[in-house]
């Protein structure tokens, strides 16, 4: 069953869902690029990042939450000694996070021409997620390597290589694919609005040698499908990262229509 939004569906942004869909999306991916990357003497590889986070960095649902710490009264010379108030306690403990990206392989040189990464809640609020992807964009800046960012998480400040009012300039948008070309001469850039389809982005390969073409939206739709998502999601209630006062509007009258609300 497909989603019932015609591009990026604004309840898969839920830190609860986001793991599960970021892994779809990079397997979805690599399988329907590898047939054309197949034939023209390329592949795509899967990779892994994994670091420690503490809870409130991650922006994942991962803590644990003790019993409050109640302070009885303590008596003192007859009376009664001031008392703490109750305080949140919560167990400090690191957190595991596991990031997929996808790389595309010449297969003769095996050498890495093109990196295409789906950007995180963690990139882009995380201390150390923040850091662990600015270290992935400097080493293809260095390599000589394409990267491809993409950036389906609405809130957040901005963490693709291309300034934000650059994109401003082209008007309102609330996603974002952006493709970095080595050596980087110049901006290239995907600006995507919550009602609009995904594009079909451009994937570059070896230097004066076509791009491959990236259906963002059939890999969505297929990710979706495979997680089963339609079962995971309560489209009754709002998502959890707000939408715009105009967009809110025009998603409860679209799942109002599908029998969704």
């Amino acid at each position: 069953m497909p989603s019932p939004f015609p591009g990026m569906d604004p309840y898969l942004e839920d830190p609860a869902e986001w793991p599960s869909l970021h892994l779809g999306l990079a397997i979805t991916t690599m399988t329907y690029l590898q047939p054309e990357l197949e034939r023209r003497g390329y592949f795509a590889s899967a990779g892994q990042r994994v670091w420690l986070s503490m809870p409130g960095e991650a922006i994942l649902p991962d803590v644990t939450l003790l019993q409050p710490t109640r302070h009885p009264p303590q008596q003192e010379n007859g009376t009664t000694a001031e008392v703490a108030d109750t305080a949140v306690r919560i167990r400090r403990r690191r957190i595991e996070i596991q990031e997929p990206f996808l790389e595309i392989f010449d297969a003769a040189g095996r050498r890495v021409v093109s990196g295409i990464e789906f950007v995180s809640p963690s990139n882009k609020y995380g201390k150390a997620g923040r850091a662990q992807y600015r270290r992935k964009q400097r080493e293809c800046r260095h390599a000589g390597v394409h990267l491809v960012e993409v950036d389906l998480i609405r809130r957040g400040p901005n963490i693709c290589q291309v300034p934000s009012g650059v994109v401003r300039e082209r008007g309102r948008s609330e996603y974002l694919v952006n493709v970095v070309r080595a050596p980087a001469r110049e901006y290239e850039f995907y600006p995507i609005r919550t009602r609009q389809r995904l594009p079909r982005v451009a994937i570059p390969l070896r230097t004066g040698e076509p791009d491959i073409v990236l259906d963002l939206q059939a890999v969505l739709d297929a990710a979706y499908d495979d997680g089963a998502f339609h079962l995971r999601i309560d489209y009754t209630r709002p998502p959890t990262s707000l939408l715009a006062d105009d967009d809110a509007l025009w998603a409860d009258q679209l799942l109002k229509d599908k029998g969704l609300r």
